[in-house]
């Protein structure tokens, strides 16, 4: 007898498939998860996609998949940025932010190294304090263009101004935090 739809068969054991991930092309990036992960980066591209900001975006991502937490692998032939639930579950407005900050890094990453391709850069080059706060400088242009309020572009700018959070395993999704004190 036929499993029904997904259901797995290993062994004498079923597996129930819970979350079914799928890819799909949204203005020239793949995007990679659950239905509703892709539902909310679309929401968040088209955003992004009437800005100049926009073909920088597109220019240094590759991809956007669903994760545990986020983050860019700018060093990958074709940069990946995988997004925690707390950065995509959140606005679309915050979403389309993240990933121009992402996007960012994956710049800075490309910049250094064609200005040196014989070597890796280092990592002071696209994630030290000096590269975030060119990262969230460029995340709050992007905000700013989108009309977002004063407390998200105030969030933005407390960052710039000591972004200590870098390596901390503070995603984004801290602003869920930021939020739960200021509403």
């Amino acid at each position: 007898m036929p499993l029904p739809a997904g259901k797995l068969a290993i062994g004498p054991c079923r597996v129930f498939m819970l979350h079914r991930t799928q890819s799909e092309n949204v203005d020239g990036i793949e995007v990679r998860g659950r239905a509703e992960f892709r539902q909310r980066t679309r929401e968040a591209i088209v955003l992004l996609r009437p800005l100049g900001a926009f073909e920088l975006i597109r220019g240094h991502l590759a991809g956007i998949r669903q994760g545990k937490r986020s983050g860019v692998n700018p060093w990958a032939r074709d940069p990946i940025f995988t997004v925690g639930t707390p950065t995509w579950s959140h606005s679309a407005l915050w979403y389309a932010g993240a990933i121009a900050h992402d996007a960012f890094h994956a710049k800075l990453y490309r910049d250094a190294k064609v200005h040196d391709p014989a070597n890796e850069p280092s990592a002071e080059a696209w994630s030290g304090k000096a590269a975030e706060r060119s990262c969230l400088a460029f995340q709050r242009e992007v905000l700013l263009a989108l009309g977002a309020d004063k407390r998200i572009i105030a969030y933005v700018e407390e960052h710039a101004r000591n972004p200590t959070y870098q390596g901390s395993n503070r995603s984004w999704g801290s602003w869920l935090d930021y939020r739960k004190r200021w509403w």
